[in-house]
């Protein structure tokens, strides 16, 4: 082998490396990449570990063909399916025609460049299979993790549809009938017990509907069938600080700023009318009966922000550590569209405040 041609080895690990590198970043830009490195290193005479014994030349070759292999294989599995399809070929094809030419000095021909074509094509070709049987295994293993979660979602919809649709429609059937055995006569003297059971009823039929949305959801997340309705966003917000205003549960007041629901997209709007939900619903749970709420919004000039402070009429159970499983769900919801959440005590109660980017 020429002293020059030791270079070769020396840049298909580099090569190697590059399709790992390049890996962390972006699999789509494996094929390019990988193939324009191929090019220059099949074409490099570089001087890197030259060594003019000719004794050399074995382990050389034996180092030239796990490279070769292994940046095959890597191209195979990682880069796009359109990429894979071209490097494959290439691949075997490089291993006989390019590479035999630049080991021989002066290039051999005849039965012996047959059999070390052959020799140098089947490197790439089982370069080309290892890579393609691990790409295969990758794909399958998605498909067992999709299957899995299709299976744990289909059994998530059906426990909500079999007990909590079943227990919430119950409620609603129960604020009916109550509403029929009170009458119109005992509803007029005893209006505050008519509105209860009107709430009681509304409230119960809008969870029914979310859950239905919610169970569509799950059944069926990627097909038409899924189609939601539109989600409460920004918009909404005035009516459910007025439905826990009517519920009697204590003094809210809202200010929002004119602009703020322009300024917010409609995702952001459901991520805000989320968090005012949550605090609300922690008010009620925590705070007491007779609790000042106040709900600011506001549009600023890179962002919408919620602000929910309440005062309490009794002592903050240990649950408002923060730990809560809805805490935790609005931090990770604000954040993934990256915002900020915070939640703590203040000097009289509780604040839930949420930055959100517009």
């Amino acid at each position: 082998m020429p002293a020059p041609v030791f270079a070769v080895p020396a840049l298909l690990g580099a090569a190697a490396l590059a399709v790992l590198a390049v890996r962390r970043y972006r699999s789509a830009f494996l094929g390019p990449v990988t193939l324009a490195v191929a090019a220059v290193t099949l074409g490099a005479t570089g001087y890197w570990v030259a060594n003019p014994d000719p004794s050399g030349r074995s382990a050389s070759e034996l180092l030239l063909t796990a490279e070769l292999m292994v940046l095959v294989a890597l191209v195979c599995r990682w880069s796009s399916p359109a990429w894979a399809a071209a490097v494959a070929p290439v691949g075997v094809a490089a291993g006989g025609s390019l590479i035999v030419p630049i080991t021989n000095d002066p290039p051999t021909w005849g039965w012996e460049a047959v059999v070390e074509i052959a020799f140098w094509s089947l490197a790439g070709l089982v370069g080309a299979a290892s890579g393609l049987y691990l790409r295969g295994l990758d794909r399958r293993r998605a498909a067992a993790v999709t299957a899995a979660q299709r299976e744990q979602r289909v059994q998530l919809a059906a426990d909500l549809h079999d007990y909590v649709a079943h227990d919430v429609s119950a409620m609603v059937v129960q604020a009916q009938a109550a509403r029929v055995l009170l009458g119109e006569r005992a509803a007029e003297e005893a209006p505050e017990l008519a509105a209860v059971l009107d709430r009681i009823e509304a409230d119960g039929t809008r969870a029914l509907s979310s859950m239905q949305r919610s169970i569509r959801v799950l059944r069926e997340p990627d097909t038409d069938t899924a189609v939601r309705e539109p989600l409460p966003g920004i918009a909404d917000i005035p009516a459910l600080v007025r439905r826990y205003a009517d519920a009697g549960d204590g003094h809210v007041r809202l200010t929002m700023a004119p602009d703020v629901e322009a300024e917010a997209r409609d995702e952001v709007g459901n991520a805000l009318y989320r968090v005012v939900l949550e605090a609300l619903t922690n008010v009620r749970k925590h705070a007491g009966v007779g609790a000042e709420v106040a709900v600011d919004l506001a549009a600023g000039a890179h962002a919408v922000t919620v602000t929910v402070d309440n005062t309490t009429t009794r002592r903050p159970p240990a649950a408002w550590s923060g730990n809560g499983l809805g805490l935790i769900g609005l931090r990770e919801r604000v954040e993934s569209f990256g915002g900020t959440f915070a939640a703590g005590p203040t000097g009289d109660g509780w604040r839930v405040r949420a930055q959100v980017p517009r």
